[in-house]
């Protein structure tokens, strides 16, 4: 499964209870599997931490961002000391390209629903500025689906709402400044 140069660029490393391996938004340059300890996996939202998963022996995390180039969706932590595999994006991304075009085009809509998932299981907006920032997320999600194999007619359509929608949501941005303190939840 892993081919003899790969190994050369997997680190085994262990971290001490309580550390953090990555946060929330970071760049994702790795996939992680536990060989010992637990990691925990947690989002932040709306100042709240909010309990994902518990990560143990054998299972793999942090391989969304590492397989479609989008930031950390959580931050995860040692619940207790281990030991873990490091493997880098980039043989992740080569064993993508290597394989079967239908099977990365069902890992790429898997990672997809999976992040919309997380998104919709998450504490709703408080605020108008809380509203914007999802629909800015959103329209990210939207930019990341452009980066796929669409045909040009597709592309360009797609691209000229997005650029629409994304002016839009900096003008409602304004508007929000413009107003802080006079808005309610509706």
């Amino acid at each position: 499964m892993v081919a003899d140069s790969d190994e050369k660029s997997i680190e085994v490393l262990n971290f001490p209870k309580g550390t953090h391996l990555f946060k929330q938004g970071d760049a994702g340059n790795a996939d992680y599997v536990v060989n010992t300890g637990a990691i925990g996996l947690f989002r932040e939202a709306h100042g709240r931490k909010i309990p994902l998963a518990t990560v143990r022996r054998g299972e793999v995390f942090g391989e969304l961002s590492a397989i479609d180039a989008s930031p950390r969706m959580a931050t995860a932590f040692t619940l207790e000391d281990a030991n873990v595999m490091v493997i880098p994006v980039e043989i992740m991304a080569d064993k993508l390209r290597k394989a079967d075009p239908l099977i990365g085009t069902i890992a790429a809509m898997m990672m997809q629903t999976l992040r919309g998932v997380h998104e919709t299981y998450l504490p709703k907006s408080r605020s108008l500025a809380d509203a914007i920032t999802q629909l800015g997320r959103q329209s990210e999600i939207v930019e990341r689906f452009l980066q796929s194999d669409l045909p040009a007619a597709f592309r360009s359509d797609l691209s000229a709402k997005l650029e629409k929608l994304n002016k839009v949501i900096g003008e409602l941005r304004g508007v929000a400044a413009a107003h802080r303190g006079e808005e309610r939840r509706a």
